[in-house]
């Protein structure tokens, strides 16, 4: 009840606040920055590993499985996903928002560098996912 009877009593202050309330408003709106496609740098990796003529099962025990434990205990990493196909392991990281995703790249590329794969496997591949590469629709 008492803001009615200020608003009533003092019309000119309520009309000053509420005009320097929009200029403000106006203001902060223009300074405002905005971006069509913002650069985003999503905090993943994938570690890909082609293994020639091996079978999905020995792709998983050969490849998948020693590349999970190797990275999997990698600083801030939040989830470990993984596949196995016919050739190929593919393993995701996901990291937590906030990581410096190139220090985690580098980890894990050291991490890499220790493990011992079969003398046929190719080197891992490091892969990170950038959208602003992804065509717009």
């Amino acid at each position: 009840m008492k803001l009615v009877e200020f608003s009533t009593r003092r019309p000119v202050s309520v009309f000053i606040f509420a005009v320097a309330a929009v200029v403000f408003g106006v203001v902060a709106f223009n300074d405002l920055a905005t971006d069509l496609l913002p650069d985003i740098t999503y905090p993943s990796l994938t570690v890909r590993t082609e293994y020639e003529g091996a079978a999905p099962i020995e792709v998983e025990s050969l490849i998948t499985r020693p590349v999970e434990n190797a990275v999997g205990v990698v600083n801030n990493v939040v989830r470990v996903t993984s596949s196995s196909r016919a050739d190929v392991s593919e393993v995701t990281l996901e990291f937590a928002w906030g990581t410096n995703m190139d220090l985690a790249a580098l980890d894990v590329r050291e991490r890499l560098d220790m493990l011992l794969l079969p003398a046929d496997a190719e080197r891992p591949i490091l892969l990170r996912y950038d959208p602003s590469l992804d065509p717009i629709l």
